[in-house]
């Protein structure tokens, strides 16, 4: 089952991202859903992080050429982006599948799973990436390492 971030609001919980937007959307008006809730400790860095691969993957999705596979139509995927960069970020398990091939697989980003100060060093090697892979010259303009903390910082503040 996928976790989805919601924030207490003056109406009770409400989604804090857009996947959980998106699930909450598909359910019928009157639902009841069952919650294991798990409050973050620093839900804002969170979101802040949450919100920079988002703008990366807005940028990244446009310059995507259309492919096929067997047929159908692929798409760039938000949750495909996400487990992208947190590989690339270096915080990754190898695992064996059937086959007996190697696959990586992301690191859990849950509270339960990496600390505070990990997701502060998964934070700035993300960061990394996105200058190297998506805001390198080739997907859209060169940004500065400072320029993409700035607008990490300005997103949240509209989002605040």
């Amino acid at each position: 089952m996928s976790e989805f971030l919601f924030q207490k609001g003056a109406a009770g919980l409400v989604p804090a991202c857009e996947e959980a937007n998106e699930w909450l959307r598909k359910k019928k008006l009157g639902a009841i859903i069952m919650v294991e809730p798990h409050e973050m400790r620093n839900g804002a860095f969170f979101k802040k992080w949450f919100a920079l691969l988002e703008m990366a993957y807005s940028y990244w999705s446009e310059t995507v050429q259309p492919m096929e596979y067997r047929g159908q139509p692929v798409r760039p995927a938000f949750q495909r982006f996400r487990k992208d960069m947190t590989i690339l970020s270096g915080y990754y398990e190898a695992v064996t599948n059937i086959k007996g091939e190697v696959r990586i697989e992301a690191a859990s980003i849950a509270w339960a799973s990496m600390d505070e100060e990990t997701f502060g060093k998964l934070y700035d090697a993300t960061i990394q990436v996105l200058l190297s892979k998506v805001f390198n010259g080739r997907v859209c303009k060169r940004w500065t390492e400072s320029e993409l903390r700035s607008v990490s910082e300005q997103i949240m503040s509209f989002a605040a």
